[in-house]
């Protein structure tokens, strides 16, 4: 069987695991009052029947002091334990083994309504989240200590099966054993043996207060992936101390650190970054400890999974942004059906920016992520219609190959001899992620559900009649809008699908013009770079990127300024002469004149044609609007409203 290593059973301390598959520990925002809600329980439950091994639970503040937000789990308290219990069995009979984290973030927490003091070793302040903690007396030490276990006693009652302490990502425990943080002068300061005591002492009462079947692991930061966090040369005497000073079952091994703009990228890593930033660090941590080992951070294929527990040595792979976009990625690569796994694109907008957001978690290329209560499964249709889908980019595609599973006889028109609408744009862009392979995926089910389609077919509205469908689907899309700005004829002006699309759209001198921080305007100016052009990125938002998740952000912003990209938020092009641009402040409108400029790229987002919607008013058929001939908005509103209207038909 191809990748067999993945599905073989492996024990993880006291834990026997079905398969070598986890999903980790990740913020869902399928939180209420501090307590899991039941789309919180079947958003898990999916994974566990889709086979995962494993599955970590997100964050639990085991203290008042740790909730990270409005919609951090609280651990605290024993209202979590009649909560879990049910759910606990219900993943175990779904064959999957149940572990919790047990969180205290310190310093690194987000402000809700009240902001109290933040705790943490020092008074070292956080540069990314701008937190200046109090540092905690000595006997608020040993109370957290206290916390720590009374949360894990807590999971065990509940009938998980172990807890997992997290010092991963800059938070408490590693504020603790990070000299660049704690200055403390008492017995949890100084030393090695010292700053590690936190950790230590967490562990070994953990121990003593819970059973020999219930696990106790750890997850940690191999390197902080900044100039001011920790290099592995200084993170492997940590592992090494406490490896020898306490026992834990399992190290799940991550980089990065939330308290710096660069290091906070690897929490969940773009898809700039390559699953190999793990390995080598992950492999040496797995010859130093005596516990099992278990590497993360952008594994999101069977081939990377397969690749990396081959050459870490690890016991157990993390996968959880591929099983956010397909819970049930296991049991379709074990039953050999690869091609028909949902992958994931490392938008991060679904599930880590929604989280930012406040908003519970969902997926960009799986309308159903974060709604398993409501669309788990997916109903027949009650009465099978004729169903015509205008329109081949994603909600076109979605709403057809929903509705042809759904028992409808569809048949999609697109106008153009490609499938994938504006996707197809930037796909194939390097930064970007596996879009190619998600079309592929969509095309690839219209054979499945036996959709009827039609390429290079324009669509009107006089052609109902000769279709005669029960219902219309409108998925048209939008195209590239362009500001009502003079513009020069000797300067090459483009939207961003456009340039995008163009062979050689590029001159010597381009001015990027940004609306609202969008996606596209860095992708053309690092596409610009990469052509050799100087670029300047023009932006009527705070910030480039301002709309994009902020990882993602970080990352590409991070890329351009070191490749040379002039900056120039707060302005819009107001007019395009000749060799020129004229900028306009967006709070003051006083206008400056940049010289030498060949081309001009508009991201301004998208213009729909809502003529043909309005010429099918009087049409014998049902019309619904999906995406961006509805309105323009982004990637995510394509595929969900594709998705939902497919099920209401």
């Amino acid at each position: 069987m191809e990748h067999a290593s993945l599905f073989e059973p492996t024990r993880v301390g006291p834990l026997r695991l079905p398969n070598r598959i986890m999903s980790s520990g990740h913020q869902t925002t399928l939180v209420e009052d501090y307590l899991p809600t039941d789309d919180f329980f079947e958003y898990h439950l999916e994974r566990a029947r889709g086979g995962a091994g494993l599955v970590v639970l997100e964050a639990h503040a085991v203290h008042e002091s740790g909730l990270l937000t409005d919609h951090t789990i609280d651990a605290s308290t024993d209202d979590v334990v009649e909560s879990y219990e049910p759910f606990a069995e219900a993943m175990h009979e779904a064959g999957t083994r149940l572990v919790a984290q047990l969180f205290h973030g310190g310093r690194e927490r987000y402000a809700g309504e009240y902001a109290p003091p933040a705790l943490s070793a020092s008074d070292a302040p956080t540069d990314r989240l701008k937190v200046v903690p109090r540092p905690m007396e000595t006997t608020e030490v040993y109370e957290l200590i206290d916390a720590f276990v009374d949360a894990a006693e807590r999971m065990e009652r509940a009938g998980l099966d172990g807890v997992e302490i997290v010092g991963s990502h800059g938070y408490l425990p590693a504020q603790f054993w990070s000299p660049n943080v704690n200055d403390r002068d008492d017995e949890f300061g100084g030393t090695l043996e010292n700053r590690c005591r936190f950790t230590v002492e967490i562990a070994d009462r953990i121990r003593r207060r819970t059973a020999d079947d219930f696990a106790v692991g750890i997850r940690l930061s191999a390197e902080e992936r900044s100039e001011a966090g920790l290099s592995f040369d200084e993170t492997l005497p940590i592992v090494e101390h406490v490896d020898d000073a306490t026992r834990l079952d399992y190290w799940s091994v991550v980089v990065g650190s939330s308290s710096t703009h660069e290091g906070c990228s690897y929490i969940v890593p773009p898809a700039t970054e390559s699953a190999a930033v793990t390995r080598s660090p992950a492999a040496a941590i797995d010859r130093t400890v005596d516990g099992s080992t278990i590497v993360t951070s952008r594994i999101d294929t069977p081939e990377k999974a397969t690749r990396m527990l081959a050459e870490t040595g690890a016991d157990v792979v993390g996968m959880t942004r591929a099983l956010i976009a397909d819970p049930e990625l296991p049991t379709k690569t074990k039953a050999g059906k690869r091609e028909d796994v949902i992958p994931c694109v490392a938008c991060n907008q679904g599930c880590i920016g929604r989280y930012q957001e406040g908003l519970p978690i969902r997926c960009t290329v799986n309308p159903v992520t974060g709604r398993e209560a409501e669309y788990g499964d997916l109903d027949p249709a009650a009465t099978p219609k004729s169903v015509l889908v205008v329109g081949g980019g994603p909600a076109g595609l979605v709403a057809a190959t929903t509705a042809g599973e759904r028992g409808h006889d569809v048949t999609l028109l697109e106008a153009t001899d490609r499938l994938g609408g504006q996707v197809t744009a930037y796909a194939d862009l390097d930064h970007r992620g596996r879009y190619e392979e998600w079309l592929t995926t969509l095309t690839s089910r219209l054979d499945d559900h036996d959709v009827t389609v039609e390429r290079g077919t324009a669509f009107t509205p006089g052609d109902v009649a000769a279709y005669d469908p029960d219902d219309l689907v409108l998925a048209t899309g939008a195209t590239g809008r362009r500001p009502d700005v003079p513009v020069a004829e000797s300067v090459a002006a483009y939207t961003a699908v456009e340039a995008l699309r163009a062979d050689d759209p590029f001159g010597n001198d381009v001015v990027v013009a940004d609306w609202d921080g969008n996606q596209a305007a860095l992708d053309i100016a690092t596409e610009a770079v990469d052509a050799g052009a100087d670029v300047e990125i023009v932006t009527a938002a705070y910030t480039p990127g301002e709309s994009v998740q902020q990882y993602i952000q970080n990352t590409l912003l991070g890329d351009l300024y070191a490749a040379g990209v002039t900056v120039t938020p707060h302005h819009r092009v107001d007019a395009v002469e000749p060799d020129a641009v004229v900028l306009q402040n967006v709070f003051n409108d006083e206008r400056d004149r940049h010289d030498g400029v060949d081309t001009v790229v508009f991201a301004h987002g998208g213009e729909a044609d809502y003529e043909q919607y309005r010429a099918l008013a009087d049409a014998d058929v049902s019309v619904h609007r999906v995406g961006d001939c509805w309105a323009p908005r982004s990637l995510d509103e394509a595929v969900r409203e594709g998705f939902e209207t497919a099920t209401e038909i």
